[in-house]
């Protein structure tokens, strides 16, 4: 029973338990303090600049930059291990927030160094992170792993965005930038308990654009460039749409945390359900739900019409993601040695591709403030991710 892990001492010692559990741990913590900030920080960004294209260029030069150095991530994962790997990027995020704990507008270094944290932050992060999964994710119960993984990242954090409006609204964004700096400094120590993992990544810049350019990867690489572009627009347009709408911090907040509640109790039955139906099935609907509710979220006019809209949007994102990252992930395992280079790819294509797309949508926006002319381009995106199952390698077909 999933309720049986409320209290947060028994919750943590449940999560340590196994090796994976020691990893979940982290990334529980880390998703809480994250989750704080997240969907108010392209606002923090907007409000500074006052300028919606700068604030795209902004994380288009973060996701560009990532993208342009993600190959060094997979020789952090050879030299120091995935572990270690992870315990570094925890410096560089902390950097980026003192960054965006001092930044004004007139301050172009402040900037350009917050992009720089953010993005060595990340090259040390995310490859390690996806190939640690990978890695020890049972292969028999891949979907409900995956669904655990959902599950545990989104539970923990299900009020911190309701938390971090509060904060603002009453305290200010230097208030949450401090305590997210302890709370990151706090989701290191799960991975000082557990034993470190080493992955051998060979390929150089020139093998990783070749792995790209293969005809075998086409839809593979379309599928993860739509589910990157979608995310891209859900977590950085979607709340600036609704700043600008003129709903408040808390209003937000509360929004996003109603929302993830949703996401949080629907998404362990999604995982278990992946494991019983074929993935393909549960794609297909939650791609095509999905699309529909981005539909939706282009109508929103209130903080009510928000709340059902996105709540919707949670829920059928949901039933997509989970069979969607369920068949990244074993398809991944199938690369066997080669997992880590499988998994350097992904981040190139993903962090490349959105960083493309807000360069596109920041020269958009030089004509008009109506944010939410994006949402059509991310239901498109959604009933793209249909095609990571066309010439798939999965085992589960």
């Amino acid at each position: 029973m999933i309720f049986s892990f409320l209290h947060p001492l028994s919750f943590l010692n449940y999560l340590l338990k196994r090796e994976i559990n020691k990893f979940f741990a982290s990334i529980a913590i880390r998703y809480f303090a994250i989750g704080m900030i997240t969907i108010f920080e392209p606002i923090y960004i907007y409000k500074i600049t006052h300028s919606l294209p700068f604030s795209l260029l902004f994380f288009a030069a973060v996701y560009g930059l990532y993208g342009i150095l993600s190959p060094l991530g997979g020789i952090s994962i050879t030299k120091i291990g995935i572990k270690k790997s992870m315990l570094i990027s925890h410096p560089f995020f902390i950097g980026f927030y003192i960054c965006l704990l001092f930044l004004k507008s007139s301050v172009l270094w402040l900037f350009l160094l917050a992009i720089i944290l953010r993005a060595i932050g990340m090259l040390f992060f995310w490859p390690a992170f996806h190939t640690d999964f990978s890695k020890f994710s049972r292969q028999s119960e891949e979907g409900k792993e995956v669904g655990k993984l959902n599950f545990i990242c989104t539970f923990p954090g299900i009020l911190a965005p309701l938390f971090g409006g509060i904060i603002i609204e009453r305290f200010g964004y230097s208030t949450v930038f401090i305590v997210i700096l302890c709370l990151l400094m706090a989701s290191a120590i799960p991975l000082f308990l557990s034993r470190e993992v080493y992955q051998i990544y060979t390929d150089s810049y020139k093998e990783t654009i070749e792995r790209i350019r293969k005809k075998k990867n086409r839809y593979l690489n379309l599928s993860l460039i739509a589910e990157s572009c979608e995310t891209g627009i859900n977590f950085f347009l979607w709340p600036l749409f609704l700043i600008i709408l003129g709903i408040s911090f808390e209003n937000i907040g509360g929004l996003s945390s109603v929302a993830l509640m949703v996401g949080a109790l629907f998404t362990l039955y999604m995982g278990k359900i992946t494991d019983k139906i074929r993935p393909k099935r549960v794609l297909i609907a939650g791609s095509i739900l999905t699309s529909g509710a981005w539909i939706g979220k282009y109508f929103v006019f209130d903080p009510i019409s928000g709340f059902l809209a996105q709540s919707i949007y949670r829920l059928f994102r949901t039933s997509a993601q989970i069979p969607f990252q369920t068949i990244f992930y074993d398809k991944a395992k199938d690369h066997g040695s080669e997992m880590d280079e499988f998994i350097i790819l992904r981040e190139m294509i993903v962090n490349l591709s959105r960083s493309i797309l807000f360069l596109v949508f920041s020269g958009i926006f030089l004509f008009t403030s109506k944010v939410n002319i994006t949402f059509p381009f991310a239901a498109v995106f959604s009933l793209m991710f249909m095609l990571i199952l066309k010439k798939t390698s999965s085992s589960k077909k």
